[in-house]
């Protein structure tokens, strides 16, 4: 009677790869969105701090807007886009990946 030694047969087979690229690259995917979904988050939470401190920051610029002898209306756009643009700039000097810098 021949039996086989399914211990033997498990040693006798082909080494596994020692790196599994499908493994790495599923597990570095899954790093990736959840790095992605932190950054997101913090991004809008960042915003919406922008949006509630222009807000809070609405009844000073009335007063200098009135200094000035313009509306609210027109001098609020200019400071959310100043933020905006600060931000951004802020963003680009400060990313993790190495890319060329402007200055």
């Amino acid at each position: 009677m021949d039996r086989t030694d399914p211990l033997a047969d498990f040693f006798v087979a082909e080494a596994a790869p020692s790196v599994d690229r499908a493994f790495r690259v599923g597990v570095m995917e899954k790093i990736a969105r959840r790095r992605l979904r932190i950054e997101l988050v913090l991004r809008l939470c960042a915003g919406l701090l922008l949006v509630v401190g222009l807000a809070l920051m609405a009844p000073a610029v009335q007063g200098v807007a009135e200094l000035l002898g313009r509306d609210l209306a027109t001098v609020l756009p200019v400071v959310a886009i100043g933020i905006g643009i600060a931000f951004l700039g802020h963003a680009w000097l400060t990313r993790p990946i190495a890319l060329p810098r402007l200055f």
